[in-house]
């Protein structure tokens, strides 16, 4: 027998999109299917949600459900190694897939025309996965690499150190990747063994959504899982977490610039009725400017360089996070304010407008989350597989409507209690001594008794259209009714490319002042009124250009229309948001050396043009920045900002004819201003020789990379270089079967083409173990040669052709 149910989602208010016919049915053999029929575009995406995550694996097998994420798309009885993702790309895909604590999650997109290709490999794979042992081996090795690379990453230190703190018996508290031993220790037979355990169909969730008869699709699905056999669901009660009874720290040393802190909260798991309000309290914390802990820890004493707040609720209880980076010596007044802002949030609780605006930007997520195949399917997923409730989404909205003041100061008196706090922090190693465990109970325990004292108690056909309004401005409208959103996109010429050394990252520093204040609002208005419609504006630069991008829900077009056009043509370059900046963006240069790929392609950058200014940092240097002056930014602003160079772009859910009235209305004061020519610059040379650099950090991966002199965007061997990127660095490239797959050299591997409007760069990047350095770069040099030597094959050619078509 199979049962179906047909689920209808309907608009409740005009947050949400149209109905969704969504279809659920439970197959003979125990396999969930979920069916989502969308024909807005060409496009079909396969999740298969199996129920086992890190939390179940039992003593010494930590890290092996995450094996399985790297081993299952390695080869079938009928697919050789890498076949998979060739496959894939050949019908212009993508495939990857994720571990957490309670679920392993395997994610497929195609073409819809490739449905049945895509429908085959998915369940090929589920069922018949090899676990060859020499790839078993191999992948291990990958995977040890990725361990390595977890531990030169401070976030993921970070989170790593919380959850170990924080939990003594449930499992959450191990990492979900595992330990280096168990790794290490696994076997084939382990391997086998897990998989005969779990990877049943009634612990499976086949979620499919796109362009497709929902019908047929049911009937191939059954087809293809005729033989997959139910047996046994061998999930047991997890232990449960003790109550914690005290403050919990930890403190880790780093070679690191910056120190990067957590609080951490127990909070219960995704079914509480609190999950609602706690999702609240994040947001009234840390969404956007106007938060309370942005105001207090960045704007009103700058003891932060930033600050976020996040419930993380998954199936078993688990942790709400308040999370920082700052200096050392910051340590303990943040906390001293972050414990303030609480006590006063549970005593006074929120305004009316905090719970009006973080409702609106909580509901509008499950709109925006719906903007792709891959999305609405991820989202299917997670309702029926994480909460065991298909219309999660209208009963969380029920609840998160339902959230009052007083619900919100009861929830925070709840939870947010020095006993229930873990401290955790990854510490620049040289100023470890200035964070103690002692000094860290003295602080909340100071803090909390300060703040007791201070806080007593549409669908229509797509259309697009192009016109050149009077003032010069070049203004292309597309119609897309699928999603109630709209997005902006304004772009000069600019960036790098009209900078000199003396002014270097002056473009990037003007277009992160357009929103700190305009001749007709504050820095703080903007923040306020775009939050207030649960949407987001930001300036961008580049190698090339310069300009503004903005989205909104498409009730608010013309509210965001405004706004986006005052940012644009009005901006005041106030002196102390000058100076708020300054102190932002020299901290964000100093922290560039964390980031090791990025750090490494730097100083390729630089020495590959030493005389163009490709050469140089987006966000310019410290000596440059220091120099930026007031007088100088707008100057280089009104070089820029003029209407005869700006292209702007409006897509989503609008009218054209109206748009473009309303567009022309909103920049009819831009006037042009003087003619700017284009900068004279010198096209860069490649090197008469190879040019090495680099420099020696006590870290635990080398990170390569290797850059060539590239084409111009407009040059016709940009194409070629395009369709060679794809050939070398995809999941079924020659880079990453070679020196991935064989011979286990890294976790990441991969070619990169960056053209500009100069001649710009083609790069390859590798992370791998020290020791592994000289094999790796051989590696590569001799798969880059082989390009100048062979033809690239036709099954190649075709494969790439079809990846980037399909992207």
């Amino acid at each position: 027998i199979v049962f179906s149910i047909a689920v209808f989602f309907f608009a409740a208010n005009p947050v949400h999109a149209g109905a969704r016919d969504i279809t659920k049915t439970t197959l003979d053999n125990g396999l969930t299917v979920i069916l989502e029929e969308d024909r807005s575009a060409p496009v079909v995406a396969f999740q298969m949600w199996v129920r086992v995550g890190s939390a179940d694996e039992a003593k010494g097998e930590e890290g092996l459900a995450h094996v399985f994420e790297h081993m299952l798309f390695k080869g079938t009885g009928k697919r050789g190694v890498g076949e998979i993702a060739k496959e894939i790309e050949a019908s212009g895909g993508s495939i990857n897939a994720y571990t957490s604590y309670d679920n392993t999650v395997y994610h497929l997109a195609v073409g819809s025309r490739f449905f049945s290709t895509g429908l085959d490999i998915i369940s090929d794979a589920i069922q018949h996965s090899s676990f060859d042992p020499d790839e078993l081996r191999k992948e291990l090795d990958v995977v040890l690499e990725e361990l390595r690379m977890n531990e030169d990453s401070p976030e993921r230190k970070l989170y790593k150190s919380v959850f170990s703190t924080a939990f003594s018996t449930h499992p959450y508290k191990r990492p979900v990747i595992g330990y280096e031993e168990t790794v290490r220790g696994v076997a084939r037979e382990k391997v086998l063994d897990f998989f005969s355990r779990w990877y049943i169909p009634n612990n499976m969730t086949l979620v499919v959504a796109g362009d497709f008869n929902k019908d047929q699709a049911l009937k191939d699905i059954k087809e293809s899982f005729r033989d997959f056999e139910k047996r046994p669901d061998l999930h047991k009660e997890r232990p449960a977490e003790p109550v914690q009874a005290s403050l919990k720290t930890s403190s880790l040393g780093q070679p690191i610039t910056t120190t990067h802190m957590a609080l951490a909260f127990h909070i219960p798991g995704l079914k509480s009725e609190d999950t609602y309000a706690l999702d609240v309290i994040a947001g009234i914390l840390g969404d956007g400017v106007t938060s309370r802990l942005y105001k207090s820890l960045k704007v009103e004493s700058d003891l932060v360089h930033g600050v976020s707040a996040y419930a993380m609720s998954p199936k078993d209880p688990g942790l709400f996070f308040i999370t920082a980076t700052l200096d050392s010596g910051n340590v303990n007044k943040t906390i001293e304010k972050i414990v303030s802002e609480l006590e006063k949030l549970s005593s006074e609780g929120p305004s009316a407008r905090e719970l009006e605006k973080i409702k609106l930007s909580l509901e509008s997520d499950f709109v925006y989350s719906r903007e792709t195949m891959e999305g609405k399917a991820e989202q299917l997923g997670y309702y029926e597989t994480v909460s065991g409730d298909l219309a999660y989404e209208e009963k969380y909205i029920e609840g998160l409507r339902k959230v009052a003041e007083d619900y919100v100061k009861g929830v925070v008196k709840k939870y947010f209690t020095p006993e229930n706090m873990t401290i955790s922090a990854i510490v620049p190693e040289r100023e470890i001594g200035l964070i103690s465990s002692g000094s860290l109970n003295k602080t909340v325990k100071d803090a909390e008794d300060a703040a007791r004292k201070a806080f007593p108690e549409l669908k229509e056909r797509e259309t697009l259209k192009k016109v050149k309004l009077e003032n010069g401005v070049t203004l292309i409208v597309k119609e897309d009714h699928s999603n109630p959103t709209v997005a902006f996109y304004a772009t000069f010429p600019g960036g790098l490319r009209f900078e000199t050394p003396g002014t270097n990252g002056m473009s990037n520093f003007i277009s992160k002042m357009l929103m700190r204040g305009t001749t007709r609002r504050t820095r703080e208005e903007l923040a306020s009124e775009i939050e207030d419609m649960s949407g987001g504006v930001l300036g961008f630069s580049g190698w090339n250009s310069t300009g503004v991008s903005a989205k909104f829900l498409s009730r608010f077009f013309e509210r965001g229309l405004d706004i986006f056009a005052d940012v644009i043509e009005n901006p005041s370059f106030p002196g102390p948001e000058i100076e708020k900046l300054r102190k932002d963006v020299l901290a964000a240069i100093k922290r560039e050396e964390d980031y090791l790929p990025g750090y490494t392609f730097k100083l390729v950058y630089k020495e590959l043009f030493r005389k163009h200014p490709y050469g140089m940092p987006i966000n310019g240097t410290e000596k440059t920045v220091k120099d930026f002056k007031s007088a100088d930014l707008k100057n280089l602003y009104e070089r820029l900002f003029a209407p005869e160079r700006m292209v702007l772009s409006i897509v989503g859910d609008v009218n054209a004819d109206y748009t473009i009235e309303k567009a022309a209305a909103a920049f009819k004061d831009f006037k042009a201003r003087k003619k700017e020519g284009l900068p004279e610059l010198t096209e860069e040379k490649p090197p008469a020789a190879v040019i090495k650099t680099g420099k020696k950090k006590e870290k635990e991966q080398a990170n390569i990379a290797i850059g060539f002199i590239g084409p111009r965007i407009l040059d016709r061997d940009f194409y070629a270089l395009t369709v060679l990127d794809e050939v070398l660095s995809s999941q079924g490239g020659r880079l990453f079967i070679e020196l991935r797959d064989r011979q286990s050299l890294a976790y990441a591997v991969s070619a990169f083409i960056r053209p500009g409007v100069e001649p710009g760069l083609f790069g390859i990047y590798i992370g791998c173990e020290p020791s592994k350095k000289e094999r790796a770069i051989e590696g590569i040099l001799r798969e880059l040669k082989k390009t100048t030597e062979e033809k690239v094959t036709e099954e190649e050619l075709k494969r790439a052709k079809n990846s980037l078509v399909g992207g």
